[in-house]
């Protein structure tokens, strides 16, 4: 736990020394979701989460952003300290940003306090053009678990109206080693070839799709629906054996985000 404080506290005070020394702006918002959905998966058990991005950028386009939430999920098979409450993620990297063009380079550290176990690094590569979407991810290892995950997805965006509009997203996720059948970073010293989980985080490889409308009032306060489906699995150990399952497979997401200054 204190290792991840000190990452957040230096981040913080990067983020505060860039904005005054290099003319950097800062841009915050406030959001509430009725379910916490990340690539298929829900983080939050399908339980509201209240969530704040802080996110700051120099004249160049390198920037430095922070994203925290509540969450909620846990796997025994990794431990005594392996059930998360709260999520901190950081990133950096570069945008570039024309009429018709944004490109966004970024390295992202996904951190859970007091459920270390689960933490993870990320590559990623967001393009939209005339907005026509695709964004590229690759991380080392998956939440607590050895073997590469890859992500790729293609979405559209469009104006309804000047204060109504939409996306669709389709996303793969790409697991080089499906889980209950790898050895966590944990047990390695003391289990078989087979470490055996309850989690459900979706391996074998599969397919989500996100359905979003959003409308932003007068005050900046934007309302979303969106719907969530996927074909994701999911494995639990009975008897001593791991078999799997299909997961839920469907979400309807309400929330709402409010911008405001720091």
């Amino acid at each position: 736990m204190h290792h991840s404080r000190m990452i957040v506290i230096h981040f913080f005070v990067l983020l505060i020394c860039t904005s005054i020394t290099y003319s950097a702006s800062i841009e915050s918002e406030i959001s509430s979701y009725s379910n916490y959905i990340w690539r298929g998966t829900t983080f939050s058990e399908n339980r509201p989460v209240l969530q704040l991005t802080v996110d700051g950028e120099h004249n160049s386009g390198f920037f430095l952003s922070g994203f925290f939430s509540n969450a909620e999920f846990s796997d025994p098979a990794l431990g005594e300290n392996s059930q998360v409450t709260h999520e901190v993620d950081l990133s950096t990297g570069k945008r570039w940003i024309s009429n018709d063009l944004e490109l966004q380079v970024a390295y992202n550290r996904f951190l859970f306090p007091g459920a270390e176990i689960f933490e993870a690094q990320e590559l990623n590569v967001y393009l939209n053009i005339k907005r026509l979407i695709l964004e590229l991810s690759y991380m080392d290892s998956y939440f607590g678990y050895e073997g590469a995950y890859k992500y790729i997805r293609i979405g559209y965006e469009w104006i309804y109206t000047k204060t109504l509009g939409g996306t669709i997203f389709v996303g793969y996720n790409m697991f080089d080693n499906p889980k209950g059948h790898i050895i966590s970073r944990e047990l390695c010293a003391s289990c078989g070839e087979t470490a055996e989980t309850t989690s459900g985080a979706g391996n074998p490889n599969y397919v989500d799709i996100y359905f979003s409308n959003r409308k932003t009032l007068k005050n900046n306060l934007t309302l979303e629906l969106a719907l969530n489906w996927t074909n994701r699995s999911e494995y639990f150990v009975e008897d001593s054996s791991i078999k799997k399952e299909k997961a839920r497979d469907f979400a309807a997401i309400i929330g709402m985000s409010l911008p405001f200054n720091i």
